[in-house]
């Protein structure tokens, strides 16, 4: 390689998501012996210019299929094989390591089969990861048809995107019973589905709670709050909870009893020790309801 043009190549780069300038940092040609059939063989390391990741790229050159082209220029037909496999155009899904164990591994394995161009298999993978979903969130159903209606049932999901799942479904279906080869185009649709059900079930909500007031629904994470809160008081302060949580009570949505009488439990067990639980009385000068106390310890 002497001249500017051979150690320069346009190649798909993943990390940029298009055909960049890649430099050639090593090249190997391998050529058949059939003289009937003439074949080659060029492997290639490149780096790319926009980020410097390397990769690998294999071009297959047919000789013996030359045609000419629109400019009536003799090509001939060359395979493009680029490593690692990439799905063009497309953006990994950001903090995988938020999903569970289970999940993350049936779902990478789908992208893999995409990747391969294994079509088949990826259509079946895509269906198991909304059954390896339904498996997480514990919901019941004999078949998958109605725990993705059992998803909705839950509030997990919106009706439309259930219509959405029932579509990999019949996908999935199709490709374990009848063999049914799914299109690549498709499959690209069903990933950007199967990737917005795992983004809302499992990783915005994290990635949200370090910096906005997300709504509480889990015990836990409410016990969480109130010892971060209680951090404010001092010992022998005697309040409700709702003192305690300050403007943090609106993240409970209306379900501070429930939590209440989670915490009550707790408290009379010993495993809750930050609290005592003080007399149901009133609060404030100008209210009649009465309400449980608690006191800091």
């Amino acid at each position: 390689m002497t001249t500017k043009e051979e150690t320069l190549i346009k190649h798909y780069c993943n990390k940029c998501h298009g055909n960049t300038n890649h430099k050639i940092l090593c090249v190997k040609n391998i050529q058949n012996d059939d003289d009937d059939y003439p074949m080659e063989w060029k492997y290639f390391m490149v780096q790319c210019f926009g980020c410097d990741q390397i990769s690998f790229r294999k071009e297959t050159h047919d000789y013996y299929a030359i045609y000419p082209d629109e400019y009536d220029n003799w090509t001939h037909d060359i395979v493009t094989e680029i490593y690692p496999l990439v799905l063009k155009n497309h953006t990994a899904i950001r903090a995988q390591h938020l999903l569970p164990t289970q999940i993350r591994t049936v779902f990478n394995e789908a992208i893999e089969a995409l990747k391969a161009n294994c079509f088949l298999l990826a259509g079946v993978g895509f269906r198991a990861v909304v059954e390896a979903v339904c498996i997480d969130k514990q919901i019941a159903g004999k078949v998958l048809e109605s725990k993705i209606n059992n998803l909705t049932k839950n509030r997990l999901i919106t009706d439309k995107e259930a219509e959405r799942l029932h579509a990999v479904r019949f996908m999935g279906n199709d490709s374990i019973h009848d063999m049914a080869v799914p299109k690549q185009e498709a499959l690209y649709v069903v990933l950007e589905i199967i990737e917005n059900l795992l983004k809302n079930l499992y990783i915005i909500d994290q990635q949200a709670k370090p910096f906005l007031d997300t709504l509480i629904s889990d015990y836990l994470d409410f016990k969480e709050l109130l010892i971060k809160k209680l951090k404010n008081y001092k010992k022998g302060d005697d309040f409700p909870l709702a003192i305690y949580l300050d403007k943090d009570v609106r993240r409970l949505n209306g379900e501070i009893l429930k939590f209440e009488i989670d915490l009550i439990a707790e408290i009379n067990s010993g495993e809750f020790t930050q609290l005592i639980i003080g007399d149901v009385k009133l609060f404030g000068s100008n209210t009649t309801n009465k309400f449980q106390h608690f006191i800091i310890t």
